[in-house]
């Protein structure tokens, strides 16, 4: 019996304890709300109080000994990071001279292949404007270079890209703005190989221009192009500084007249012999051949005038 009334007490006292703690609690929220609106107003104070900006602020103490203690630790972070900050920088500007590098490689690229590409046009023109100034009384068609010896018949030649749909044939002057090239020896559709006057098979028949002398020209066969000039007239001597034009062939094949060969650059005596050679320049370099023209027509020319008593 007295465990059976013992029990409400103890659930009497525990019933009556818990309004106690609940009573507590507003009076801990009440505390912390006065905190707060203490430390609001004395934040609005200071704020108040350096509003004026003057020497005599109560905040300045403050504001100096803050400035005395994160100072030199804003510096001494500032310090630290500068080298990475330098870092990222120079990568950055790397990068970005890098880029710029490679667009003026390529402008320059643009720039040397258009200034390749005009300055061959133009070269090409002129050599156009030259073959028409050496042979302007006959039918030509143009055509380009486009093999050289080696792989072909003769030691000296060339393959041009005209043939016999051009009109090319065989046995047809070929040269160039400058002079005689040579003639040619073999054709296909398309093409055509030039026999080089510079070889040794070569033989045309030359006029000296001083003295309209006759005689031979015919090559030696090395990469210069080199001629040696023989004349018909064994007591007729040439002189350095003569010039050598073609005399013509029958039919003009394989040789047109008046085309420019060379220059003599020596002469020598024949041995045991009458006569003397001489050593030809070519005006065509045998290097450097670009741009031809193939004589495919006779040159246009009125009928000749008939000699006779009443002339």
């Amino acid at each position: 019996m007295l465990k059976d009334l013992g029990t409400p007490a103890r659930s009497a006292i525990r019933s009556a304890g818990t309004p106690l703690r609940s009573a507590g609690l507003p009076r801990e929220i009440r505390r912390r709300r006065t905190v707060l609106v203490l430390v609001i107003l004395a934040c609005f104070t200071l704020i108040v109080l350096d509003a004026r900006r003057s020497t005599g602020s109560p905040v300045e103490p403050l504001r100096s000994a803050a400035a005395g203690v994160f100072g030199p630790l804003e510096s001494t972070a500032s310090e630290a990071r500068q080298p990475v900050d330098n870092l990222r920088d120079r990568f950055a500007e790397v990068d970005r001279l890098k880029a710029e590098n490679e667009k003026l490689k390529s402008a320059n690229e643009d720039l040397t292949r258009q200034l390749n590409t005009s300055d061959y046009a133009r070269s090409r023109a002129q050599e156009l404007d030259r073959l028409l100034k050496v042979a302007p009384a006959f039918t030509m068609t143009p055509a380009r270079v486009i093999g050289v010896g080696g792989a072909q018949t003769f030691n000296h030649t060339v393959t041009i890209d005209a043939g016999t749909a051009d009109g090319v044939r065989p046995d047809m002057t070929v040269l160039n703005g400058t002079g005689l090239v040579g003639r040619v020896v073999r054709t296909t559709q398309g093409t055509a190989t030039v026999l080089l006057i510079g070889d040794r098979n070569s033989t045309v028949g030359g006029r000296l221009n001083a003295t309209m002398a006759l005689g031979f020209v015919s090559g030696r066969g090395d990469v210069a192009g080199t001629l040696d000039y023989k004349l018909v007239d064994p007591k007729a001597r040439p002189k350095v500084g003569d010039r050598i034009v073609t005399w013509g062939s029958t039919g003009n094949a394989p040789y047109v007249p008046g085309v420019p060969i060379g220059v003599v650059t020596s002469v020598t005596p024949n041995e045991g012999a009458l006569g003397s050679t001489a050593t030809i320049k070519p005006y065509v370099d045998p290097t450097r051949i670009d741009t031809v023209g193939v004589v495919t027509g006779p040159p246009a020319r009125p009928p000749r005038t008939q000699l006779g008593k009443g002339n």
